[in-house]
Parts: C-alpha cells; structure tokens; sequence
C-alpha cells in the first residue's frame, strides 16, 4: 500500500498545489494496522486479491475471506462496478488476535472503461469506514517538501515505540504508521509512512547481531 515514495508524494503535492484549485490543504492521519499489504480487486467478472505485489498465493487465507464476503462486497460496490471495469480496494491483511485475520480497507481505487483512475480515502459500508483523530493544518505557502517532512514527523510522534521493550509493540499488535489523506478530497497526494515498521526492523537486525556476537 505504498502509495507514494517521498519523490513522487513531493512531486504530487507540487503539481496539484499549482493549479491553484485546491480549497483544503488540511491532511487527516489514519494508523496503519500491522500485517501485509493486500489488495481486493473486482471486475464484473471476477474478484480477485493480491499479497504485496504479487498474486495472493494459492493456500493464502484472504481467498476464504473473500469467499465468505464476496456477496457483501459485490453488494456495496455493484453501483460504482456499473460504469467502472475495476474497482481495486487497498489494506492490510493482519492479525486480529486468537490466531485470527482479516482485512483491514484504507484506500480504494477505481478506474472507468475509459482508463482513467482516481484514488480516495476507503468509503464503502462493509469493513467500516475506519476512523482517525491527528490532522495537520497545511497551507497555500507549504510546498511538497514542506508537507511530506510535517507527516513524517507527526507519524514518528504517534508511533514511536523506541521507549518499549523490544518485542513488545509487535506483540501487542500496536500501529506501524499511519496513511495520510486530504481532509477535502482534492488531487493532494496521499500518503504512507512506515515509521514504527522501520524501528522494529532496524532493531530486530541489532538484537540479533547481538546474539551472534554472543554466540561466537
């Protein structure tokens, strides 16, 4: 679900900001759940999902999901599928405790018969919309420089778990980083970071040097 690298986000933002038609520079933050990026993608003829980049592999639990909810998905999007060829509806496949998974929407996707495409903040009425409390009040004078290094500053103040234990944000399922949107749909850029993900890695990788030097 990353839909934006700091190039294409800062260069995104720019664009739309020159065209002198955006009313709302006011960006929401949503937290992003832990677990893979999982795409739901429906034609009129099929539903399909994907793992990360790739087709989700055959023995993946998100094909039961979809079996068991296809009938409620095809219901809330059947009036977007009659003049769109797909709708592609991007999340999170993570846990949800007691050995359990489930998908978790964020964004969605749709792209008419005609090819163009167009990417909004999930709005659907079956997974529930999700909900966010942090937003940044940007400007006319903030360019995109500006506006990407705000949201990677409020994501590492709302999740910066570097004052746990090591594990322990991991285990308590707690948010990785947050998926930031224009309050006002517009063509402001959305936005992904991965700040908590990143520590987990980086200290995941020390402990276990650690371990190896210990080990020697």
């Amino acid at each position: 679900m990353n839909c934006y690298n700091e190039y294409n986000f800062i260069r995104g933002y720019d664009a739309a900001a020159r065209t002198g038609k955006i009313s709302n520079y006011e960006y929401a933050g949503r937290l992003l759940l832990p677990g893979e990026d999982a795409l739901i993608i429906l034609k009129n003829s099929s539903m399909t999902a994907a793992i990360g980049d790739d087709t989700a592999p055959k023995e993946h639990p998100i094909h039961a999901f979809l079996a068991n909810h296809e009938d409620e998905i095809r219901y809330v999007t059947a009036h977007d599928l009659r003049s769109h060829q797909e709708i592609i509806i991007a999340g999170r496949w993570h846990p949800t405790g007691y050995g359990e998974e489930s998908f978790e929407p964020y964004l969605t996707r749709r792209i008419t018969y005609a090819g163009s495409a167009k990417t909004s903040k999930y709005d659907y009425d079956f997974f529930g919309f999700g909900g966010y409390g942090f937003t940044i009040e940007l400007n006319f004078r903030t360019d995109g420089q500006g506006a990407f290094a705000a949201m990677v500053a409020a994501t590492a103040h709302y999740t910066d778990y570097s004052h746990l234990r090591p594990g322990l944000a991991e285990s308590l399922g707690l948010p990785t980083g947050m998926l930031w949107f224009p309050v006002v749909p517009s063509e402001l850029p959305f936005l992904v970071v991965e700040h908590a993900m990143q520590i987990m890695q980086e200290r995941s990788t020390v402990a276990s040097a650690g371990h190896a030097g210990v080990s020697q």
